[in-house]
């Protein structure tokens, strides 16, 4: 089965691509970076990006950042409207998804809801045997948040 994790932002978003069978494999991963991209064409870009991971690789299964509480309401409203994009896309995609916090990610992940960046992206490094993740934490968040996913579904041949 094959789980996309999606870490919205609000210039980039990160996205981890694993397969879940005997265990689980790293496929691909990497950023939909609007950072060159005019603040009026982000959502626009967001909306490209998303679409071309669903038609590329064909997830069985997307897993997506549930929004946090944020003091700043800039932020929260932007990555609120990065999120309304990542849902519609997936919606008209008929893709099955699901949400979660980042302390249900944290925890199932890191074994602590209240985890930092780098126990995070330690322990997805080590469930998913590889020894870097490069680019920024966006990248380790989404695979982090694709393994939350994978962890709910039993094993195949189990």
């Amino acid at each position: 089965m094959k789980i996309l994790g999606i870490d919205p932002g609000t210039t980039r978003t990160g996205y981890g691509l694993i397969e879940k069978d005997r265990g689980v494999k790293l496929l691909a991963c990497g950023l939909i970076d609007g950072e060159g991209v005019g603040k009026e064409n982000r959502l626009s870009h967001l909306e490209k990006g998303i679409q071309a991971l669903i038609n590329t690789h064909k997830p069985d299964l997307v897993c997506l950042e549930r929004l946090f509480f944020s003091k700043n309401k800039k932020t929260a409203s932007s990555v609120s409207e990065a999120r309304g994009v990542i849902l519609l896309v997936l919606q008209k995609s008929g893709v099955d998804f699901v949400e979660f916090s980042p302390s249900e990610v944290k925890s199932a992940v890191a074994g602590d809801g209240g985890a930092g960046k780098r126990d995070v992206l330690r322990a997805v490094m080590w469930t998913l045997g590889v020894k870097d993740i490069p680019g920024p934490d966006d990248i380790s968040d989404a695979l982090a948040i694709a393994l939350r996913g994978a962890f709910d579904l039993p094993l195949r041949g189990s």
